[in-house]
């Protein structure tokens, strides 16, 4: 038997032979602990282990990561672990000096204290993410420890110098901080790495294009010089200028802005663009070759005018042959620059365009003698034979003139149209339809007589309704009849000193002139309606005296209703006369000479009004002194035709207030008579 076990047999028989001994049922390590064999072994006291079965995160603190390896005193330097805190800075030393605060966990993990990924993580919610190289890069590069030696973390500069100024001051290829270069390195380094910079030309006053991207830095900046580099061509390229002899530019004065001809993507196949000079290039010109023109080496002052390269061409012309006949030396006004053969001459730009069948016509048509220069341009002088062999009409022989255009055109000599509205005899209605020979028969053409007679003296002597001739009407045709048609002629009764009007427009000539007589005719209204007149009753105009002037009621627009103008007679109606019926005053037929005073209608109103009684007070019968026309009753007496006019309260006064005895004539005018109840009743 070991030891050991010869131990343990001992104290279990000790513990049973001694009964009277109390065993000790706290736990050193604090309540709820467990029982001493979950960290304990009965082989050996130490080390103490923590069993499996042990849930050490339900009783306090849950142990993962390197937490799980640690030795249970590494936390727990007293018995007592229920003293144990929790927070990491129990255990561990916070090298940041509560620059964080206390949760470690922010950026450390129980698997390892120093998590790059987690640190990495942490530093997105700083002012500084981290990106490129910089994740990598150990923290003690940014954060050095201070003299203290606390890292320091808080308040670090986010800028690039902020770490990189050496850097920046070191660079030499090229010097940064001799050309000004910005302390903005990102403007030509990368956070992946420091090296293989490039710098973004297209922020600077001269963005790189062309050949210009793949040129060398040192290529412009070979003396050094960064800031305020020229950016015109000849900055670079004046060698190039200089030594350029196909053609020579410094000699011939070219402009020293390259991009004139040349282009940034290469320096060879320049290209001059002669539209921007003042001979722009078209057709066969864009073609030739620069010494065509330029043999002489002559680029600035160069003539423009066609004749400096053309003149031997100008002479050589012999269809038409161009010098002997004094052609312009403007090439431009017959070639173009597309050929020089094939030349078309404008002639519309001469004194004669061409128009018509003109347009097809030969040049040796017209100029079969050589003749170009003053060439008539009367029709004559083509068309002359034409002219002379016409016979129907026959030109010569009538007179016609020698201007053709006057009735053929340029477009066909046959099917020619006399524009008579050019003669002093335009033509209208059936006359445009009329054959000439009906009216030139005779082969007269000029001089032809224009009176209608001349032609229509036949109908005229033919017509019997009316009778023409024995009327003595006017030979003017014009005057009754259209050149429409000559039947159905209105004769123009507004041309006379009877202009019709209203319904006399739909008389027909025999309601009036049913006599025969047409000359000379009466025009007063009873020359054709006494019939009319002196059978009208109602009123009877011939026994009233009416005037024979029917207009004076009538109209000519219809005989009834008529309407007499009362305001033309010496008793103008108004107010309620204008309604009142004829027979209310006429009753008794009189119509002439009737009276006009109010009494004459109104004596019976007079003699029957008794409030007051206008008979019995010798009122006036003179009954528009007190009443109007539009109404017999509310008459106004005008007081102030009396010897008492009123004023002031009395205006308002009703009559009856004054006048209840009746007595209206000799009434007394003092106030007494009036008002002396009122005196005597003053107190």
């Amino acid at each position: 038997m070991s030891v050991t076990r010869i131990g343990l047999a001992a104290l279990a028989f000790a513990l049973v032979a001694s009964p009277a001994r109390a065993q000790r049922d706290d736990n050193p390590h604090g309540a709820s602990v467990g029982t001493c064999i979950t960290c304990h072994k009965a082989t050996a006291w130490k080390p103490a282990v923590i069993a499996p079965t042990y849930k050490h995160a339900e009783r306090a603190f849950p142990l993962d990561g390197a937490h799980k390896s640690a030795s249970c005193g590494s936390c727990h330097k007293s018995l007592v672990f229920t003293q144990v805190a929790k927070g990491c800075a129990s255990c561990h030393t916070d090298v940041h000096q509560g620059e964080f605060g206390t949760t470690c966990d922010q950026c450390h993990t129980t698997r390892s204290f120093i998590d790059q990924a987690r640190m990495a993580r942490a530093h997105e919610m700083t002012r500084f993410p981290l990106r490129g190289a910089h994740v990598a890069v150990a923290c003690e590069s940014c954060h050095a420890r201070s003299g203290a030696g606390q890292a320091q973390y808080r308040g670090r500069p986010t800028t690039c110098v902020g770490c990189h100024l050496t850097n920046f001051r070191a660079s030499k290829s090229p010097d940064h901080q001799s050309a000004g270069f910005s302390q903005d390195c990102t403007s030509c380094h990368e956070v992946t790495t420091w090296m293989a910079a490039r710098f973004d030309h297209s922020t600077t006053a001269y963005p790189l294009v062309g050949a210009h991207k793949a040129a060398s830095c040192a290529g412009c900046h070979a003396d050094g010089v960064f800031k305020g580099k020229p950016t015109n061509c000849m900055a670079c390229h004046t060698p190039d200028y200089n030594k350029t002899v196909t053609p020579p530019h410094a000699a011939s004065v070219f402009p020293v802005a390259c991009l004139t001809c040349h282009t940034m993507q290469a320096w060879k196949g320049a290209t001059f663009d002669h539209g921007r000079t003042q001979f722009a290039l078209t057709g066969a010109h864009l073609a030739t070759l620069c010494t065509s023109c330029h043999a002489d080496n002559v680029f600035k002052g160069k003539p423009t005018a066609c004749i400096s390269c053309h003149q031997s061409n100008f002479a050589a012309s012999a269809r038409p042959p161009h010098s002997q006949l004094g052609f312009s030396p403007s090439c431009a006004n017959c070639h173009t620059t597309v050929v020089w053969q094939g030349a078309t001459f404008d002639h519309n730009a001469t004194l004669f365009p061409l128009t018509g069948a003109h347009k097809a016509a030969l040049c040796t048509d017209c100029h079969a003698n050589g003749v170009y220069h003053g060439r008539s341009m009367e029709c004559a002088s083509c068309h002359q034979a034409n002219y002379d062999k016409s016979v129907q009409p026959p030109h010569a022989s009538a007179g016609f003139p020698a201007t053709c255009a006057t009735c053929h055109t340029t477009t066909a000599w046959q099917g020619t149209s006399y524009n008579h509205d050019l003669t002093m005899f335009p033509l209208t209605g059936t006359h445009r339809t009329t054959l000439c020979m009906s009216c030139h028969g005779d082969n007269v053409f000029k001089g032809k007589p224009t009176a209608c007679q001349s032609c229509h003296q036949t109908n005229y002597n033919a017509s019997l309704r009316p009778p023409h001739s024995a009327l003595g009407f006017s030979t003017a045709c014009v005057t009754c009849h259209s050149t429409t048609t000559w039947s159905g002629g209105a004769y123009d009764h507004g041309t006379t000193a009877f202009p019709l009007t209203g319904a006399h427009k739909a008389v027909s000539c025999t309601g009036c002139h049913g006599d025969g007589v047409y000359r000379g005719k009466p025009k007063a209204c009873e020359s054709c309606h006494l019939t009319n007149y002196t059978a009208t009753k109602n009123p009877p105009h011939a026994s009233g005296g009416f005037p024979t002037t029917c207009a004076t009621c009538h109209t000519t627009t219809a005989w009834t209703p008529s309407g007499f103008d009362h305001n033309a007679t010496q008793f103008p109606l108004a107010g309620a006369h204008k309604a009142a019926l004829c027979t209310a005053c006429h009753g008794d037929n009189v119509y002439k000479g009737k009276a006009t005073a109010c009494a004459s209608c109104h004596q019976k109103d007079y003699n029957a009004s008794l409030r007051p009684p206008h008979s019995s007070l010798g009122f006036s019968a003179v009954c528009s002194n007190c009443h109007g026309v539009t109404a017999w009753t509310g008459g106004t007496y005008d007081h102030s035709t009396t010897q008492f006019p009123l004023t002031g309260a009395h205006k308002t006064v009703v009559c009856a207030s004054c006048h209840s005895d009746g007595v209206y004539r000799g009434k007394p005018k003092t106030c007494e008579s009036c008002h002396m109840t009122t005196y005597t009743a003053t107190k």
